[in-house]
């Protein structure tokens, strides 16, 4: 479990470090940095997926932490959507870019929430 814990803490440093790095860089995006944002984000939450599944058949979840899964899950799909729609060629409201800016920092906290209540 420890192991899974810094696994999981560098792949959010890269995740928000090529997400930075892909807003510095303006648009249109480099297609080798967006791509590695990408398989990093489905990376990370495959073996987050992952983790939760091997957890799952030692014990069970109790309510709070299916909240907090469901949080978590809900936050990396609107991460997915979000940045999706900024890597196409076509211009995009504010509010897309306002919520991929905040939403990986709320990812982060509702991912470290529910690591602290499954530990």
């Amino acid at each position: 479990m420890e192991m899974n814990l810094v696994t999981l803490g560098w792949l959010f440093l890269f995740i928000l470090l090529t997400g930075y790095w892909l807003n510095r860089s303006g648009s249109p995006y480099q297609v080798l940095l967006v791509t590695l944002h990408k398989l990093i984000g489905l990376g990370t939450g495959v073996y987050l997926g992952l983790s939760l599944y091997h957890i799952s058949k030692i014990a069970s979840f109790s309510p709070i932490q299916i909240a907090l899964i469901a949080t978590t899950v809900l936050c990396f799909a609107i991460n997915v959507a979000t940045g999706s729609l900024l890597s196409s060629n076509k211009s995009m409201p504010k509010a897309v870019s306002l919520l991929n800016k905040y939403f990986p920092y709320l990812t982060l906290v509702s991912t470290a929430g529910m690591i602290y209540l499954l530990r």
